[in-house]
């Protein structure tokens, strides 16, 4: 898979985003441990970094209509879906390494010795586990992401919308699960089971009082973005395989 300048310069665009987003989210407020802990906002921005990217990514082989020659030098739909599938999924785990090491050298710049790494948080363990806990659990929804924007893409094809889903979707689905199993508690033991309730996974892991909120436990909230994911994925290929370039 031919991986071209334009697709260099989206990813390092999303990068630079990334950064910017954190900087400003350390300057534009008091540093807590809190914003700490979520890597000065990195824990949500990155998904969001993602499912742009992910929709361009693909978005630009048909604008560029570099899809046609994929097509021509591989066989395998499969292998094409895949292969782009797991460059911006390793893009999200390359994301989440650089959220942690930047996080790192904020907290020196913005406040110093001020918090110790080791120091307890909430009650919940050292500062730096729930700084890994978030990370790792930023790796996890991103591959939820992922798939969730390949097959968006291939469903509306229009890049500017999938974009707009995904805000939508960082900002608002949590509340939108929450409100719903609020509004139906008869039926939160179903409902606790949509998609839009597995972002709490970028949260849970480093405090179970999520749980509450959710109404899943850590291990059920891991294979319901892990299992959705898949089938998310699954779709965007069936879609893939039957669009025309």
């Amino acid at each position: 898979m031919p991986f071209t300048f334009n697709h260099q310069k989206v990813l390092l665009y999303g990068i630079l985003t990334l950064l910017f987003l954190m900087i400003y989210g350390g300057v534009s407020s008091d540093v807590t441990q809190t914003s700490i802990v979520f890597g000065f906002g990195a824990v949500q921005w990155i998904p969001i970094i993602l499912i742009a990217v992910g929709s361009a990514f693909f978005a630009m082989e048909y604008s560029n209509n570099t899809i046609i020659m994929l097509l021509y030098k591989s066989s395998s739909k499969l292998k094409i879906y895949v292969s782009k599938f797991l460059v911006i999924f390793l893009y999200g785990v390359l994301l989440t390494i650089i959220a942690t090491v930047f996080t790192f050298t904020l907290k020196i710049v913005l406040v110093g010795s001020k918090y110790n790494w080791l120091a307890d948080f909430d009650g919940r363990g050292p500062l730096l586990n729930i700084l890994m806990l978030n990370m790792v659990g930023a790796v996890i929804y991103s591959f939820f992401i992922v798939a969730l924007s390949f097959m968006l893409i291939m469903l509306v094809k229009v890049n500017a919308a999938v974009i707009g889903i995904g805000l939508a979707l960082g900002f608002l689905g949590a509340s939108i699960s929450s409100a719903l199993m609020k509004t139906f508690p008869g039926l939160a033991a179903v409902i606790r089971w949509n998609p839009l309730n597995m972002i709490f996974v970028t949260q849970q892991l480093a405090n179970k009082s999520y749980a509450n909120i959710s109404n899943l436990g850590g291990l059920q909230i891991i294979c319901g973005t892990i299992i959705y994911g898949l089938i998310f994925a699954m779709v965007g290929y069936v879609l893939f395989k039957h669009r025309r370039a």
